[in-house]
Formats: structure tokens, C-alpha cells, sequence
């Protein structure tokens, strides 16, 4: 397993602790589900954490691909992802004993370059529930991640934000345009904020990945990146330059080139 892993899962008693108590599941092979089936951890994940590293990896790729379509460049992007893991962790953590506990997938990736964490899938009552507070149509690839990953990112922050948090992050990018001075915009079209969805938050910088209602590439909205640095939209005046510039027709697109590390500020 990636050592970056152990070095981010440190408990009370090592230098610079981040967590009181975390257990990997995968490394316990004696465990039974009664011992931890009040903690929130799903009882797939529970059966996925005592089998082989090797079907672990396997599973959870088998299990992207049926909740997400077909798409010809994305599909092979996730799957080369699974091949560059050599371990998908089941982990259970918390910070504090008062507070309850967290379950975590854990991807590794065996170079030792970086991980990635999701939290429990959403059910199908939160995604209504999200769906009406949002009244967006919103790609079906996005909802269908939220049943693997209800929040998902890489190393210490889960970028892609939990479905109660998605309304919140869309008032916060508009209440801060509108107390901006600047205007948001793209090139030289100003641009309504409240036609933004925000769905990936770059911590510390107030900065979106966001669906934008009035951008439709293909079949299913677009996304664009918002800096509230500048106050910008990516540039989409050139298809060439759309992934360049963190523009995606596609969720699919922005998740896989995610998963490779380019989802970056341009």
C-alpha cells in the first residue's frame, strides 16, 4: 500500500497525529460484521474489505464501470486508473472518541505518487432530495458517481463535494460575485452566476469546478472552471483548447482527467 496512505492515517501516540482511532478493515481478517456494522460502514463494503488486494481492485473497477456509461475516451481513462492501483483499502476513522466513526475507501496508487478517499455512496432518497434543491438537469453520470462516492477526492481533501454541501457551495460562489466588484465572466461575455453548479471545490482558494446551464457541448451540460482569483470562466472559444483550460462536454471527462491529475488552476 501507498506509504503516503499510512503517513495520512496517523493516530494519537505518532508525530503529528490527524485521527484518535483508525482501523483497516482490509487488514483485519478475522472480522466479523457485527463488530463494526453500527460504525456507517456499508455492508458491501464490509464484504469487499475481506477478500484478496487483487479482487478488491477488480471489484471496485467492475462496480465504476456498471454505475457509469460508456463513453469512448472516459471508460478506458477510468480503467487504466484501477490498473495503476495495487490496493483499494476499506478504512474506518475518527478524530475524536466522542465523534462517530467515518467509513473510507482508499485508492492507492502503487507508484507511491498520491491516493484517493470516497465516502459511503448517497442513497436514492438523498440524490431526490439534492436533485429538487438544485433543480438542475444535471448529467446522469454525475448522480450515478454519487451511488459509488457521496464525496471523493485526493490526498487530505474530498474536492468532490458530499450532496448536502452542493447548494451551500452554489450560494457561496454567487454571494461572493455579487459582492465582488468584478464581474464574472468569460473572455469578454459577462456571465449570470446562478447559471453555475459547483461540484468540486479547490479548498483555500474558493475556487469551482461547476456545471454551467448555459453551456451545451453535446448531449448533457458542460463544465467550466471558476477562479475567484480573477473571476474568470475557462475559456471555451476553442474546442482544442476546452480540457486545456479545465473546460469538459462531459462529466465523465472531468472525472477521468481527475483521476490523472490534471484537474488543476490553468
Amino acid at each position: 500500500m501507498n506509504s503516503q496512505i499510512r503517513d495520512f492515517f496517523k493516530v494519537n501516540g505518532s508525530q503529528d497525529p490527524h485521527f484518535q482511532e483508525v482501523r483497516f478493515l482490509s487488514e483485519e481478517k478475522e472480522l466479523q460484521w457485527e463488530e463494526v456494522e453500527k460504525t456507517g460502514l456499508p455492508r458491501g463494503w464490509f464484504e469487499l474489505s475481506q477478500v484478496s488486494f487483487e479482487d478488491r481492485v477488480e471489484f471496485s473497477r467492475e462496480f465504476w464501470l456498471k454505475r457509469l456509461s460508456f463513453h469512448p475516451t472516459a471508460t478506458p481513462g477510468i480503467a487504466e486508473f484501477f490498473d495503476q492501483l495495487d490496493d483499494v483499502a476499506v478504512v474506518i476513522c475518527r478524530q475524536t472518541k466522542e465523534e462517530p466513526w467515518r467509513a473510507e475507501l482508499v485508492y492507492s496508487l502503487a507508484d507511491n505518487s498520491t491516493f484517493f478517499r470516497g465516502l459511503p455512496p448517497a442513497d436514492e432518497e438523498e440524490i431526490d432530495w439534492a436533485k429538487k434543491q438544485l433543480r438542475e438537469d444535471l448529467p446522469k453520470d454525475f448522480w450515478g458517481f454519487y451511488r459509488l462516492h457521496n464525496g471523493f477526492g485526493k490526498l487530505t481533501e474530498l474536492g468532490l463535494l458530499p450532496l448536502d454541501e452542493l447548494q451551500d457551495a452554489r450560494e457561496r460562489l454567487i454571494n461572493s460575485v455579487i459582492k465582488s466588484d468584478r464581474p464574472l465572466r468569460m473572455l469578454e461575455q459577462w456571465i449570470d452566476p446562478s447559471s453555475l453548479v459547483p461540484f468540486y471545490e479547490e479548498y483555500g482558494l474558493g475556487s469551482f469546478q461547476c456545471f454551467n446551464s448555459e453551456w451545451y457541448p453535446s448531449s448533457e451540460m458542460g463544465n467550466v472552471y471558476f477562479s475567484a482569483i480573477d473571476y474568470t470562466l475557462s475559456d471555451i472559444s476553442d474546442r482544442k483548447t476546452w480540457a486545456e483550460n479545465l473546460a469538459y462536454p462531459t462529466f465523465l471527462e472531468w472525472l477521468t482527467a481527475f483521476l490523472e491529475g490534471m484537474n488543476r488552476s490553468p
